[in-house]
């Protein structure tokens, strides 16, 4: 094999490597953040209002 070619290989191992490893933390991120936002519980009131008085 030919340096070349050797270093198109390597390069293009790593170029993917580097794919892979990003798709991989966008995909921890998003989770991560779904995950917060399905934890957050908005308190929802149940006493209900008087209606106003004339």
């Amino acid at each position: 094999m030919d340096p070349a070619t050797a270093k198109t290989l390597v390069s293009a191992v790593l170029v993917a490597s580097i794919a892979v490893f990003s798709l991989v933390s966008f995909q921890a991120f998003f989770a991560q953040i779904a995950a917060d936002l399905r934890a957050v519980r908005v308190p929802v009131r149940t006493d209900r209002r008087d209606p106003p008085q004339v």
